[in-house]
């Protein structure tokens, strides 16, 4: 990688190096309904988990839902009853390791 540096009146060196661009959610300018379907609406949940499925802030998304305790909608490409599943799961976990 070549760096150049550019020094400006009144400002001082500057590198004209660019930061490397932030993945950008693949949710991103979609519509918002669409990842927060009526319960029995399994078509479009499932549409909403395809584009999670290809999103590369899936990971940090899911984290953030469970942190915030999302209760509604698809986060991180999980559903409601999927993310209280982890909720269990992490709590028992945590248990056990306490024991």
């Amino acid at each position: 990688m070549s760096r150049t540096i550019v020094c400006t009146s009144g400002y001082g060196p500057v590198s004209t190096v660019t930061a490397p661009a932030r993945p950008r959610a693949a949710c991103a300018g979609m519509d918002p309904e669409l990842f927060f379907a009526h319960a029995l609406s399994t078509d479009q949940i499932k549409t909403a988990k395809d584009v999670c499925a290809t999103c590369p802030l899936k990971a940090s998304c899911l984290q953030g839902a469970i942190e915030r305790r999302e209760e509604y909608g698809v986060w991180g490409g999980t559903d409601e009853a999927e993310r209280r599943s982890i909720k269990r799961r992490t709590a028992r976990n945590s248990r056990k390791a306490a024991a």
